[in-house]
């Protein structure tokens, strides 16, 4: 019956690759508490990750492109100023853009496995994981969605980030059918342990360096 399995995992009854992939583009993004209902009704990875992989990759190449565009002024208005200036960081945003143009879909596909992997560790650690990997890989790819916003300038990463990690909230509850706090707990304590050891390891790579430079 359509309506049992994401859109785009019944495509030719949305009428093709793109009307479902809007679909459940729409669907993942403004409506997850039903839209992760069908999320868990299958184990069909492939077409999950081929979603997640997409939206990622594209997100993440129109935003690098946006921030070329938009830093090219300023750069060269130091070429013309300051020939010397500006060189090394033309070049890097470029290489980056490159980078994220040919492997970019490697970068989408294994931050989801990887993001999969993780949650689904502290999804068993608090009790929540009544289904196999398999549904949390899933639930991750399509959580992917809000990537897009990634080619919004300014605002679109936070966007992108924040509604990123409340769709694996709401889609690891649902798919896994457990309670809302054990999903939040499993989200949210590795991201916390994570931006703890970002804090650390900085601030101690800060004292190092300010002990080295004391004569």
């Amino acid at each position: 019956m359509m309506g049992q399995l994401p859109p785009f995992e019944e495509r030719e009854a949305y009428g093709g690759f793109f009307p479902a992939f809007r679909q459940t583009w729409l669907a993942a993004c403004f409506r997850p508490a039903k839209f992760f209902e069908s999320v868990g009704n299958s184990q069909n990875l492939t077409t999950a990750l081929i979603f997640g992989v997409l939206v990622g990759w594209v997100g993440n190449f129109v935003g690098q492109l946006w921030s070329v565009l938009f830093q090219a002024p300023l750069f060269i208005s130091f070429r013309i100023h300051q020939p010397w200036v500006g060189k090394e960081e033309v070049a890097m945003q470029l290489g980056w853009l490159v980078a994220l143009g040919l492997l970019g879909w490697l970068f989408a596909l294994l931050n989801i496995l990887l993001l999969g992997l993780l949650f689904h560790l502290f999804l068993l650690l608090f009790g929540g994981a009544k289904q196999g990997l398999v549904t949390t890989l899933r639930v991750v790819a399509y959580a992917q969605a809000p990537a897009l916003f990634l080619a919004i300038p300014c605002l679109g990463p936070c966007v992108a980030v924040i509604w990123g990690l409340v769709l694996d909230i709401i889609g690891l509850a649902t798919a896994h059918r457990t309670e809302i706090w054990r999903s939040a707990l499993a989200v949210l304590v590795p991201v916390v342990v994570c931006l703890l050891c970002l804090v650390g390891g900085a601030m101690i790579a800060a004292f190092v360096s300010q002990n080295q430079k004391v004569p």
